[in-house]
């Protein structure tokens, strides 16, 4: 803390105001290869469910996440795989008490999915994995150009009520730099589609701080994507990750050169002042929803919720433990033909643990309640807490209310570094 406290005084070069929140505590070095099964039987009741889809039509620059190109067949083998995934849990937790809060089918490109596929996964999610009721959230992330007005029906007829659609940006020669494999046009369209089909809940996502990106260009990115009448909005900052494509692309000078970070921070404030005169209000770092739309899975990924993931890459949480599937697509395959659960790492969090992910984390949504984690955690951090608290309160990050604190302003800009703070005593 004395670190900390010296800081104070200093400019804020310190500050990280990158985007690359606390995603993992513990940090995923800690995490240990897992075996092949967990040693316990889980009894899963109100969680949410992801289904990473690993497969892209073309490999974007900025991705980081578990994806290959898209080759024919590799969709039909890859749900034979999930489907004897999903018999893998079915065989070894119980689900007689399972109520699913939301459903994201995601990637990837999730969208890559035939209709055939969706109907299957949510038959089966509704027999053996408590999805009930008309009014869980379920998602489809889409690309542009993935799917056609008479999909889109039947998806929605199949029990899909929330449409994700990635337009990343409204310029086609932006898209190009992405490596996008869609047009502005074809986000129209899907859009279009979409509130035909009888979508009334739409996401539309968009990124700043792009290559070559100017303010100009970024304002009407915003003001198209609000003409639109989305219901959800997701307005990320780039993150370039050292070492990857992104990032060597920039190095070699193959890409134009990224907005300066007052100007990103500027392109964020210019966003959250439009949105919000249009109806849509911020309720997390990056997340913006007309009132009761809001995106209750990806609530979920911060607030400490249960949730079980399947698919490479996909990370589950239950309780104090955690654990992923394996990342490597080869190694998925091969762990579930031999009749394994894919998993590959995982970490079981003591309780002060709990706690520092569950703050740290939960500041994404704007606002925690430490009363409430340090009852779910079981344990209590309050003297570190409110050292740590008053430090980032001097500083203009943090505010308080109660057990309730929230982040300022100022806080949101630099909530990669508020986060890591609750995470190194």
């Amino acid at each position: 803390m004395e670190a900390l406290r010296e800081r104070v005084s200093d400019d804020h070069e310190y500050l990280r105001d990158d985007g690359a929140f606390v995603f993992h505590h513990p940090p995923k070095y800690l995490w240990e290869r897992s075996p092949d099964t967990i040693d316990r039987e889980l009894i899963w009741q109100d969680y949410h469910l992801y289904i990473h889809v690993p497969f892209c039509r073309k490999i974007c620059t900025f991705c980081t996440f578990e994806r290959r190109q898209l080759h024919r067949g590799a969709i039909d083998w890859f749900v034979e795989l999930l489907d004897r995934e999903m018999d893998l849990y079915q065989n070894q937790d119980r689900f007689d008490l399972a109520k699913i809060q939301s459903v994201y089918l995601g990637g990837g490109t999730a969208s890559l999915l035939s209709n055939d596929h969706i109907a299957h996964i949510l038959k089966r999610l509704r027999a053996e994995f408590g999805l009930r009721g008309e009014e869980t959230e379920i998602t489809l992330e889409s690309e542009p150009g993935t799917k056609k007005p008479a999909d889109l029906q039947v998806i929605r007829k199949l029990g899909v009520n929330r449409i994700s659609i990635g337009a990343q940006a409204f310029d086609d020669a932006q898209l190009k730099l992405l490596n996008r494999s869609h047009s502005v046009q074809q986000t129209l369209d899907m859009i279009t589609a979409a509130k035909q089909a009888g979508f009334d809940n739409l996401h539309i996502d968009v990124m700043y701080g792009l290559p070559g990106q100017t303010m100009a260009r970024w304002q009407e990115t915003v003001r198209r994507t609000i003409d639109l009448e989305p219901t959800h909005i997701s307005a990320y900052p780039l993150i370039v990750f050292p070492g990857e494509l992104l990032d060597r692309s920039l190095e070699k000078n193959t890409l134009p050169g990224r907005p300066d970070k007052e100007t990103i921070n500027e392109m964020r404030e210019y966003a959250t002042a439009e949105f919000k005169a249009a109806g849509l209000f911020r309720y997390s770092t990056a997340e913006f929803a007309r009132p009761g739309k809001e995106c209750r899975y990806v609530q979920s990924t911060w607030d400490s919720s249960d949730y079980l993931g399947f698919g490479p890459g996909a990370y589950s949480r239950h309780g104090h433990l955690l654990w992923e599937d394996d990342v490597i697509h080869p190694a998925y395959e091969r762990k579930i033909q031999s009749g394994e659960k894919p998993l590959g790492k995982r970490y079981e969090m003591a309780p002060e643990q709990q706690l520092q992910r569950d703050i740290a984390m939960g500041l994404c949504l704007l606002e925690i309640d430490i009363d409430e984690l340090q009852k779910k955690a079981g344990c209590v951090f309050e003297n570190e807490f409110l050292e740590t608290y008053g430090q980032l309160e001097e500083q203009g990050l943090l505010d308080r209310e109660g057990s309730r604190v929230f982040l300022t302003e100022k806080g949101v800009r630099y909530a990669t570094y508020v986060m890591k703070c609750f995470t190194t005593q």
